[in-house]
This record gives structure tokens, C-alpha cells and sequence, in this order.
């Protein structure tokens, strides 16, 4: 599996996708794994960005399976959790190489509002930027890019009964974990959100 691929899978090339992408690589290195197939691994990303396409492409793991899960601590780290051996390792990235990265996020930000007869220019040398900066990440070792630690103990949610009912409000089946009684009638929480439905 190839970062080129990565980037198809993700949509784009850009420096957290990188990192993500080596941090997959590197979990499985550190515990001694190839990609997940099924259920066996976990991977926590601290934060919901590129990072976690780039570690779900490499592991395996996916919100689909319940094996990518998002704990937001709005941190640029991941905990890998391998389920066979008990073995588990939390890799955070450097902040030094953090600076760098964030500045070419804090930039893509700009860009997206800005007006569109100026979007397309600025957008494209922003990509280009964005290629420069992940050539210098795959040449660095991983311990320029990530400190390594132990991972915290993490215990799985229990996935959420099938027990379902039907919104009261917008006709649609909700998973009865997912929705409020009001009045002795079931309504989900995007209903519940917005009352004026």
C-alpha cells in the first residue's frame, strides 16, 4: 500500500494524511502486525481530521467496523490496541513538525473562504505547497515524526442495542438508543434538536 494510494482513498495528498499514513505504518511495526482484515485491531484517534483516513487506510480499521474510534481530545495522536495479543502503543506527532503542518491547515482555511474567482489559484498553490512539505515528511525517520508511548487502558463501548422504534416526528427508524421519549412518544434527536418539525 503506497501514500499514492492512500491519496486516492482519501481524495487528496496533504501533510496529515502523511503523517496518518506513517503512523499506521508504524503501529503495525510496532506490534508486530499486518493490516486488519476484520475486528482485531482498534486504532483511537485523538482528533477528526486527515490523520484518521491515513491510519484507516494502513491498519484496517474503520468506523464501520467500530475498530477506528474517535475520542476528541483535539490531540494529533493515536492509541493501537491489538485485541489477539494484548500488546498497545499511543503515537503522538512531534510538535516541532506540528508547527509546520498546522500553518499549511491554518492556510487551507483561508482559502476555502475566499471568493471563488480567487479560490482556484490560491488553491492550487496551496497544493503544491502541500506536496513539498509531505516530501520532507517521508524522508524524515519515525522518530523525527512521533514520540511513542505506552497507550492508556481503553475499554470498547458496547455496541448499541438494535432495539428500534419509529421517530414520531419525522417518520424515520431510529435506534432507540439514539432517541428520546417526549410525551410517551419516541422522537430522534435530530427532531429533538430541532422542534419547530
Amino acid at each position: 500500500m503506497s501514500l499514492e494510494e492512500a491519496a486516492r482513498f482519501h481524495g487528496h495528498l496533504c501533510p496529515m494524511l502523511a503523517l496518518g499514513y506513517r503512523m499506521g505504518k508504524l503501529a503495525l511495526k510496532k506490534l508486530g502486525r499486518a493490516r486488519e482484515g476484520g475486528m482485531k485491531l482498534l486504532a483511537v484517534v485523538e482528533f477528526q481530521n486527515c490523520l484518521a483516513d491515513g491510519i484507516a487506510f494502513v491498519t484496517g480499521a474503520t468506523f464501520g467496523k467500530g475498530t477506528l474510534i474517535l475520542k476528541p481530545h483535539g490531540k494529533f495522536a493515536a492509541s493501537f490496541y491489538d485485541l489477539v495479543s494484548g500488546k498497545s502503543i499511543r503515537i503522538a506527532v512531534r510538535k516541532e513538525v506540528l508547527e509546520s503542518t498546522l500553518e499549511y491547515g491554518r492556510r487551507g482555511e483561508e482559502i476555502k473562504n475566499m471568493p471563488v474567482a480567487e479560490r482556484r489559484q490560491a488553491a492550487e498553490e496551496h497544493m503544491r505547497r502541500g506536496k513539498e512539505i509531505v516530501a520532507k515528511l517521508m524522508e524524515k525517520g519515525d522518530g523525527e515524526l512521533f514520540e511513542i508511548k505506552e497507550a492508556p487502558p481503553f475499554k470498547q463501548e458496547p455496541y448499541p442495542s438494535l432495539a428500534r422504534a419509529y421517530c414520531s416526528s419525522c417518520g424515520e427508524l431510529v435506534l432507540k438508543a439514539y432517541a428520546e421519549e417526549r410525551r410517551g412518544e419516541v422522537v430522534c434527536r435530530a427532531c429533538a434538536a430541532n422542534p419547530q418539525k
